[in-house]
């Protein structure tokens, strides 16, 4: 577990990307005449379910609530952007994994609510933040559309800092666990 020493976390389960993927992504965004504060590369995240502040002393009963949404792994692609003009945010659409995506978040949103009552209050919207503050032209063709292996998910911590936002990731759980006899079978390939 990777936890910052303060006595109070702002949480979020997320889909943290491979080095590979955040870097094509940011080689995308960088062709791109983007009107707004580019999101740093290390950030890109796609979020699953917001927790919130966390006292220190409750983050192990959360961790402990987690199970596992028995999904095998899956390939996610993004094609386009998208804009939310109130927040002023410019992001990835999601296109293939969709599906995925909602059947993890309403997962956890399920966990967590019956063991915390949270529960998520706007209508869930998967997606990766490009940038704040932006402006139009906010409509962006991925071409060709950027993809990657999701097989875990993971509790992230937002941590400010004099240098901005960073987001830690806290710990990580697979989204699928062969049976052994899948793997005496050989049914399970190993995953990337």
């Amino acid at each position: 577990m990777n936890l910052s020493n303060r006595s109070q976390h702002r949480l979020f389960f997320a889909f943290d990307f491979s080095e590979d993927f955040q870097q094509q992504l940011d080689s995308w965004c960088a062709t791109q005449p983007i009107n707004g504060r580019r999101i740093p590369r290390y950030n890109y995240h796609l979020t699953l379910f917001f927790v919130g502040a966390v006292q220190n002393h409750r983050v192990v009963d959360l961790i402990d609530a987690v199970t596992l949404p028995e999904i095998r792994p899956f390939t996610l692609s993004c094609n386009k952007t998208g804009y939310f003009p109130r927040q002023e945010l410019l992001f990835c659409e999601i296109e293939q994994g969709q599906e995925q995506v909602q059947i993890v978040a309403k997962h956890l949103q399920r966990t967590l609510q019956s063991h915390f009552g949270k529960r998520e209050k706007k209508r869930y919207l998967p997606h990766i933040s490009i940038a704040r503050d932006a402006r139009p032209p906010v409509d962006f063709l991925v071409s060709p559309p950027l993809t990657t292996t999701i097989s875990q998910f993971c509790l992230m911590e937002s941590l400010t800092l004099k240098s901005g936002v960073y987001y830690e990731t806290v710990m990580s759980w697979p989204l699928y666990t062969p049976s052994d006899k899948e793997i005496l079978l050989g049914a399970q390939k190993k995953e990337s």
